[in-house]
């Protein structure tokens, strides 16, 4: 098996660079042919939010990333967990977000805490406080 970075998987579905879209499918297909493309977590999580920047749709990068994690030979883990993720993505919020709860939920290490208000309208997240409106404090700074 075969690990794929963001970058190969974007030009694969994207296909918007005449270099490098060649050898990304090339990798790829090459990957499954020797094993399986393993795609971790936190490229799946990239690889959504790079093509925001294409200005692709929620439904389009929805489908995307749903046709790659069910192409035969991708790997990722715990499949269900990140189907679920997809679900709730497609419903609205961040899939990174979706990520993480599914994650969560499959490891039983409920709720979900957080700072983001958005993130804790979802059932099995936890809102916790103060709120701050400025940037992320150093926790090292008083």
């Amino acid at each position: 098996m075969q690990t794929l970075d963001t970058n190969v998987v974007v030009r694969v579905l994207v296909g918007d660079d005449p270099v490098q879209t060649p050898l990304a499918e090339e990798a790829f297909l090459g990957a499954i042919q020797a094993g399986g493309a393993f795609i971790p977590d936190v490229v799946l999580a990239e690889v959504a939010w790079v093509l925001r920047g294409y200005g692709l749709d929620r439904a389009t990068r929805h489908n995307l990333l749903q046709r790659l994690v069910r192409t035969r030979g991708v790997v990722v883990v715990d499949v269900d967990a990140v189907i679920d993720a997809l679900s709730r993505f497609q419903q609205g919020g961040d899939f990174a977000d979706q990520l993480v709860l599914a994650r969560a939920a499959s490891h039983g290490a409920m709720p979900v805490l957080t700072f983001d208000q958005g993130f804790a309208i979802n059932e099995g997240v936890k809102l916790i406080g103060p709120l701050s409106s400025g940037p992320a404090a150093d926790p090292a700074t008083p």
